[in-house]
């Protein structure tokens, strides 16, 4: 779930003045422009200003292809705008004086360990909610993607992750110390992350069909369907994960409607329907900044920051709060802006691309009645994108460039065997009825896959599962030619990085791979 933050909200918040009444009439004509430019199989979007749905609505088709409509009230994954809640059941147990911010993780989870001995013990909560454990960006995704790994699983293998900065010396975003934080709130409450945030969150807020278990999400008839490229770039519809793993993180499902009720509480200072679900102390901590994030950007902000859960970004005397969340074949974007009692949530069933942060942009050019000239040129841009992606697509298979009349150095059989990288655990490779090789992992069933012989002890990687780009498999040899172990050298996936795993062939296979 990594959520690359946009700045484009700057091109939109020149003008100091607003009308007091927004113009929602037209918004009809420019969402069904970017449907149709973009391809969008559904999507809902809501609006909310002054403690009131203004706006609530959707689009399209719940599967493409297919007659049922999305409406208001379709569920969508909302992807990594799910840390923003599990923020706010920490806050709940703060407000509440069961915990603390600056707690240190260890208190209450004793099995947690990272790397380090020292960030281990003095690892706090506060750190877990802002992304500066030292960690790689999104580190660890191999541990919760598509995985039949527990929750508490993944929080034991992290110890596995190496560092490749300081302590709280800059920050990387992470999915998984979002899992570890739901898990203090199950320690706590004395009940799962998952019922808490049920009773303590949605049924207060009457989201009744908000959810973060796949098998109540999989039982919403008004359920959208994700959708994502296949190899021929024409989108698809696919199965969804179960996701109940990375929960916390990045796999709740919510509707526009009811994420609308979910705006209306944070921008009501923690209350809703003069009911306060948290103290207005605990949304003033969860929106304060917390660490500074460069931007680099031609977009007018030299920075943003992150608190809880949530982006935080100064725009010409405005702050903007927001996030965006992607997990396969889903996309969404959420943006409030505080001092103008202003939000408004966009949800679609396809995988993350320009489509929802161009809707973001025009919905923020006309709820604040703000024209710009730069605006075509954003299309222009989001055009050369995905006409860029589908180049890029084409010449994925030429990036390791095969060489003719190579062999491997031992016979294909003897590739065979049990491989682990500690942090993963076991990857095997075995010979198909039909003589060749294949590689899955033991805990992940959709890293399965043909391995193609493609020059000298490398092999190309026709994983089956059409969510998998082909990769490449190199393996790797001692003095001895006996196989040591191999890499693989493939695009990222969502948030999985391969080039995490070290790979290892068993000792006790040794005799196997060398005759």
């Amino acid at each position: 779930m990594k959520i690359f933050l946009s700045t484009i909200i700057g091109l939109f918040l020149y003008s100091n003045s607003f009308s007091q009444q927004i113009q929602i009439d037209s918004l009809d004509l420019l969402i069904h422009r970017v449907i149709k430019d973009y391809e969008i199989p559904g999507l809902s979007i809501g609006i909310v200003r002054n403690d009131s749905i203004i706006f609530s609505k959707g689009y399209g088709n719940l599967e493409i292809y297919k007659e049922r409509k999305v409406d208001k009230n379709t569920t969508f994954g909302i992807g990594s705008i799910s840390k923003s809640f599990t923020a706010l059941t920490i806050g709940i147990l703060v407000d509440e004086g069961k915990i603390d911010w600056d707690d240190k993780v260890k208190d209450y989870l004793p099995y947690f360990e990272l790397y380090a001995p020292y960030v281990t013990d003095n690892f706090t909560i506060r750190d877990l909610l802002t992304h500066r454990s030292g960690l790689k960006d999104v580190s660890g995704g191999t541990l919760w993607y598509h995985s039949d790994y527990s929750r508490e699983e993944i929080i034991k293998r992290l110890k596995y992750l190496e560092p490749v900065s300081g302590f709280r010396e800059k920050p990387a975003y992470q999915n998984v110390m979002y899992v570890v934080a739901a898990e203090i709130v199950k320690t706590v409450s004395g009940t799962s992350w998952d019922s808490f945030l049920k009773t303590r969150v949605f049924d207060k807020l009457k989201m009744n069909n908000s959810t973060s278990l796949s098998a109540e999400r999989e039982a919403n008839k008004n359920l959208a369907q994700p959708h994502i490229w296949n190899e021929d770039y024409k989108k698809i519809a696919i199965i969804q994960e179960k996701g109940d793993n990375l929960a916390p993180g990045g796999f709740i499902y919510s509707s526009a409607n009811e994420m609308s009720n979910y705006m209306r509480l944070m921008l009501n200072n923690g209350v809703f329907e003069n009911d306060t679900i948290v103290n207005s102390t605990i949304i003033e901590e969860i929106f304060k900044p917390q660490i500074i994030y460069p931007i680099g950007s031609p977009f007018n902000n030299e920075f943003s920051s992150y608190g809880f859960g949530w982006w935080l970004t100064p725009v010409n005397g405005h702050k903007v709060i927001e996030h965006s969340g992607g997990i396969d074949g889903m996309s969404a974007q959420l943006v409030m802006i505080k001092d103008l009692n202003l939000g408004f949530v966009i949800l679609t069933n396809q995988s993350k691309e320009p489509a929802t942060f161009i809707l973001r942009a025009l919905l923020l050019e006309k709820l604040l009645e703000d024209e710009d000239s730069l605006r075509d040129n954003f299309y222009s841009f989001v055009k050369d994108w995905r006409d860029n992606r589908i180049k890029e697509k084409k010449e994925a298979s030429k990036k390791v460039l095969q060489k003719a009349n190579t062999k491997p150095s031992l016979a294909i059989s003897e590739y065979s065997g049990k491989y682990t990288d500690k942090m993963y655990g076991d990857i095997l490779i075995n010979k198909s009825n039909e003589g060749e090789l294949e590689i899955s992992f033991s805990h992940t069933k959709v890293f399965k896959g043909k391995l193609i012989h493609w020059q000298f002890d490398t092999f190309k990687i026709d994983w089956y599962d059409i969510r998998v780009p082909d990769g490449f498999l190199t393996f790797n040899f001692n003095s001895k030619r006996e196989i040591l172990g191999f890499s693989i050298d493939q695009e990222n996936l969502l948030d999985v990085d391969f080039g995490e795993l070290n790979i290892l062939k068993n000792k006790t296979e040794y005799n196997n791979g060398y005759k």
